[in-house]
Formats: structure tokens, C-alpha cells, sequence
């Protein structure tokens, strides 16, 4: 079994608003990431899954848990810690327009990261070449502009940037989700490819079940803030357990008009975050809710080996 490369263990994140009220994005969540995995996070926009890969990499500071990145908690780092942490984890961002500064060429976008770890060696010019090859584009698109490249490769120039310097752990947040349809195999496909020619460490965050599916070895679900499933990725499809994670898989769409398959309608709209259910959160919109679901939270859980659960069903 691969060494645990990230470890997440009751991590919370809480956003002050207002009214005097707290938006619970990300409230107590664990898992672990081996080295050399894909580990998948899906679930509803506004779950928190993009606030927890934000905390993850320290965009956002944690309101308690920790996060810790072999072995080190990475919210207690020197600040030479630091820097070798920013080097070793990186992030592809959801919107590649917004993500890329416009009044930098692709060479000093690529080259940012570089500068700032002080990188030395091969000269950055060759450098910023061979990544642009790397990832599908030309050597010639080093002197233009982010407006000048279509949705695709502005985030083949975001992936090129995150491995400027050479990491060891992406964090993926939605990188299709934003791109045409056509477009969106190409870039999975690419960081498959780049995954096993570097050995590189994925967090794949997405709404997409059927992409998910095809790039994980493990997948979390989370729902308002919480871990709900976590099991690897066959059996997740195969054996989903939890009623929300049953509702999920049966949206995605069977490529085969003669295959029926029953959809599991969720009734009431989600919750807010910082108005949430009492007990179980899925509670007001799940159709095997029961009187203890209002009560209490249910506990996190391990029912088989690597399947986890938090449902009082089992």
C-alpha cells in the first residue's frame, strides 16, 4: 500500500458574515490521499468542496482540524517550510480566463513561479519551452497573451504554470467544468498522462460523476460541508451506499437508449450553509429520513474496508 502523501483530519472552515451568523463551509472532514492517487471529490455547487481544497493549500487559513502533508501540519510551518511547501503542492483553478494575469505573456506567467522559488539550473526560457510542449502547445505561444488562446489551452498554460516547479501534489478544482465538452477529455487525459510520467499526487474536484469516475481511484462525496461516502471508485459506482450518493449516480446519463435507469428525484432545495438542518444535514430532503436523522449527526464511519459512511441506515 502507498505511503499517505496528505492527511485531513477534522478540518473545519468558517466564514464570519453579516448578519452575526457563520457559514459552515467545510465542518469537520477526514480522509487521506496516497502518493501517486487521484482521490475525487464531487457533490452539489455550494457543498464546500472547493473551500476545502482552498484550505488545503492555505488559500484559506483553517478554523480548527489539520491538514498535514508528509507528516507536517501545514498550517504550522517556518517560513522555509513554507516555501518549500508552496513548491511541492499546486492548484489548476475552475476558470482559466480568470485565473491568468492578461497583462503577462504565456513565458512570464510560466516563469512566475520559477522566480519566486528561486530555481536555478536549466535556463527558464528552455524551461518555459519544454512545458509548453509538455502539455499540447507550441514554443512559439510563450510571447502571447492569455485572450489570444481559446478556453482549452489558456488551461493547458494554467497546468504548465503548476508544474513550473515541479510539485508533487495537485489540487484539480473543477479544471473542466469551465470548457467545452470536446474539450474536456483532452485536459483529463493530460493529467493522466502527466500523472504517470511524474508521479504526481491528484485532489480532483468536480461536478462531473461520469469524468470523476474515470480519472479516480478513490471518491469522497461531500453534501453541505460534510463527508457523506468515501469508498474506491468502482465500488462507490457499483455499491453506492448513502441515499444522496444513490441520487447523485443515477443523474448521470446511461450512452445506451435502451438502458432504463430509475432517477432518484431529491425533493426541497439546500439548505444554507450557515442555516443548517439539526442532526443529519440531508435530513430535510432525504426519502429514507427517519426520527433519529433529526436528532443527532450521524457518526463517520468505516462499514467495509475503504468504504466510510455517515447515515444512521447503517
Amino acid at each position: 500500500m502507498s505511503e499517505i502523501l496528505v492527511e485531513v483530519n477534522n478540518l473545519k472552515k468558517y466564514f464570519g458574515q453579516k448578519a452575526g451568523t457563520t457559514l459552515k463551509a467545510v465542518d469537520g472532514v477526514s480522509f487521506a490521499i496516497r502518493k501517486g492517487e487521484t482521490f475525487g471529490l464531487v457533490g452539489e455547487s455550494g457543498c464546500g468542496k472547493s473551500t476545502l481544497g482552498r484550505t488545503i493549500v492555505r488559500l484559506y487559513e483553517s478554523t480548527e482540524g489539520e491538514v498535514r502533508f508528509k507528516g507536517e501540519n501545514v498550517h504550522q510551518l517556518s517560513r522555509k517550510e513554507s516555501k518549500q511547501f508552496n513548491r511541492d503542492v499546486q492548484m489548476i483553478f475552475q476558470d482559466p480566463h480568470a485565473s491568468l494575469n492578461p497583462r503577462m505573456n504565456v513565458r512570464s506567467i510560466i516563469a512566475e513561479g520559477m522566480k519566486v522559488q528561486d530555481l536555478s539550473g536549466k535556463d527558464r526560457a528552455e524551461r518555459v519551452r519544454e512545458l509548453l510542449q509538455l502539455v499540447g502547445l507550441r514554443p512559439e505561444h510563450a510571447d502571447r497573451y492569455p485572450h489570444e488562446f481559446s478556453g482549452g489551452q489558456r488551461q493547458r498554460i494554467g497546468i504548465a504554470r503548476a508544474l513550473a516547479v515541479d510539485p508533487q501534489f495537485i489540487i484539480a478544482d473543477e479544471p473542466i467544468s469551465a470548457l467545452d465538452v470536446s474539450i474536456q477529455a483532452q485536459i483529463v487525459n493530460l493529467l493522466e498522462d502527466l500523472q504517470h510520467k511524474r508521479g504526481l499526487t491528484f485532489l480532483f474536484i468536480a461536478h462531473d460523476l461520469s469524468m470523476v469516475q474515470h480519472i479516480s481511484n478513490r471518491i469522497g462525496v461531500m453534501y453541505l460541508g460534510k463527508m457523506v461516502e468515501l469508498a474506491g471508485s468502482v465500488e462507490l459506482y457499483k455499491k453506492p451506499l448513502h441515499p444522496y450518493t444513490q441520487a447523485l449516480l443515477s443523474a448521470i446519463p446511461i450512452p445506451d437508449p435502451t438502458v432504463k435507469r430509475e432517477r432518484i428525484v431529491l425533493e426541497g432545495d439546500l439548505p444554507s450553509p450557515s442555516n443548517l438542518p439539526s442532526g443529519c444535514r440531508f435530513r430535510t430532503r432525504c426519502p429514507q429520513a427517519m426520527e433519529k436523522c433529526s436528532l443527532m449527526e450521524p457518526e463517520w464511519k468505516e462499514i467495509e474496508s475503504g468504504h466510510w459512511i455517515a447515515c444512521h441506515l447503517y
